[in-house]
């Protein structure tokens, strides 16, 4: 992919010289300018998306330009926003130039048919073009949503249980891979040594970051959005006509409560759990007043060290007045590209502690496994299922090249208070998946849009591989689900 996007970048600097050193018209001059402001866009946006993603545009870039970044810290890309302005003005300096200059025509009409030809070529073969290509081709592909989207229910099967659901900021399994990382996972590979974990859960569409992880885990549908000129915090109803783990555990008395470091407005968190059953949603600004410094804060937010601690004296509050309820929290520690460690855990190095994000990993490795622990040794645990899931894959951070070299999958593990021995489920995932598999270990049966309870035998891989291969297609059918949003 680099080495495309060098050669289209070759062409549109070769296209630019050729043209200016061939007389033209001004039709012509206006032609070429609005094509080079196209391939110079495609440029651009290639690479800061390529710098948050890892892999160009997704459906992760299209969330964000369609409904903005309201919350988000533009403090740790100030480099990248800085070379995004450098850019864009670099692209009016050489257009002003072109207008501008006493040109010296060296070139015949040849030449400046050629020059046309290398920057349309430059358009056609960079990658964002590709990728919006195949965005939009598989929309097309006729293969029927309905034989395979379940719709919601819950059946009881055995005593309920309580539920603490842990999604870790961009931490995937590829980190316990101990040839690319020794030594760098240890706390929860001694939780995953007793818990049914899943080895092949694999990113799709529409899950490659925070809110899409959130929404395809509990409601089982990928996040595939209207366009709208909304900030996503602004909607009135986030997917109303999807239902999920939330609004099923609702409706059967659980009391749901969602704590994140970050604030609720970003990508429209909040929104979401609101709509979703949840009885008390909790962020960086009401999460505030129970800190004993307010101030104690990340440019995301607050520091897993505090956000655990509230969230486990919120567990003990729970366990001791609600017959039946669900926590889910999300960690920020690992977000890229830096990672955010607490003051208290500056001195937690992993090797020579000179790769910022393999520190912040270290570290939440700690947190997290000593926040399940204290669950799990506490007079409650017995009564307690515990999941940890990546709410995705790492996006590009500082060990992005070393993670580039495993096979990438993300985190999904079970710890259920019977589990004593580890089961290892290699059976092909996705976070769709995680809403109707964690249902049996909290006492119900459930079926949840596209996702597959991965325990159920019945349920194959093949299966698995036909909804991920369609979900594109299916993006018009899954739309649907938010109702109407008015501009």
């Amino acid at each position: 992919m680099i080495y495309i996007i060098g050669l289209s970048f070759v062409l549109i600097i070769l296209a630019f010289y050729f043209f200016l050193y061939t007389k033209s018209s001004f039709p012509q001059e206006i032609s070429f300018n609005i094509i080079f402001i196209i391939s110079f866009a495609l440029h651009v946006t290639f690479f800061v998306s390529y710098y948050f993603t890892g892999e160009g545009v997704n459906d992760a870039v299209l969330y964000h330009i369609n409904y903005g970044l309201a919350g988000a810290s533009f403090l740790e890309y100030w480099k990248v926003i800085l070379l995004t302005i450098i850019a864009i003005v670099l692209m009016f300096l050489l257009l002003h130039y072109l207008f501008t200059k006493d040109r010296k025509y060296e070139f015949g009409k040849k030449i400046l048919y050629l020059s046309f030809i290398l920057i349309i070529l430059s358009m056609i073969i960079n990658p964002t073009s590709y990728d919006l290509y195949e965005i939009f081709r598989n929309r097309n592909k006729k293969v029927s949503f309905d034989k395979y989207y379940q719709e919601p229910t819950i059946e009881k099967i055995e005593e309920s249980k309580n539920l603490v659901f842990i999604y870790t900021e961009s931490l995937e399994r590829t980190y316990f891979d101990q040839e690319l990382y020794p030594g760098l996972i240890e706390g929860l590979k001694e939780l995953q040594n007793r818990s049914v974990y899943f080895t092949d859960i694999r990113q799709v569409p529409g899950t490659s970051w925070t809110i899409g992880g959130m929404v395809s885990s509990q409601l089982g549908i990928p996040l595939f959005t209207p366009i709208t000129s909304k900030e996503m915090h602004e909607i009135d109803d986030f997917l109303p006509l999807a239902e999920g783990v939330g609004d099923l555990l609702n409706k059967e008395g659980y009391y749901l409560s969602y704590y994140g470091g970050a604030e609720l407005k970003f990508q429209g968190k909040g929104k979401f759990y609101k709509n979703h059953g949840f009885d008390e949603v909790y962020g960086e600004n009401n999460l505030r007043p129970f800190m004993s410094d307010p101030d104690y804060l990340s440019n995301w937010g607050l520091y897993d060290s505090t956000l655990l601690d509230l969230a486990y004296d919120k567990y003990q509050y729970l366990s001791k007045t609600k017959d039946k309820f669900g926590l889910f929290l999300v960690t920020l520690g690992t977000h890229h590209p830096y990672g955010h460690v607490p003051n208290e855990y500056k001195d937690v190095k992993y090797k020579d502690g000179e790769n910022s994000i393999l520190n912040a990993v270290k570290v939440t490795d700690i947190l997290i496994t000593d926040f399940v622990k204290d669950i799990m040794n506490s007079k409650y645990g017995d009564d307690t299922v515990i999941v940890i899931a990546s709410d995705h894959l790492a996006m590009r951070n500082t060990a992005f090249d070393t993670l580039e070299k495993g096979k990438r999958r993300n985190l999904f593990m079970i710890l259920s208070p019977e589990r004593e021995k580890p089961i290892e489920i290699t059976k092909r995932g996705s976070t769709l998946d995680i809403g109707p598999t964690i249902m049996p270990f909290l006492g119900y049966e459930a079926n949840i849009g596209l996702g597959r309870n991965l325990l159920n035998e019945t349920v194959s891989s093949y299966e698995i591989k036909k909804i991920h291969d369609n979900l594109i297609s299916w993006k018009r059918e899954i739309q649907k689900f938010w109702g109407e949003i008015s501009e």
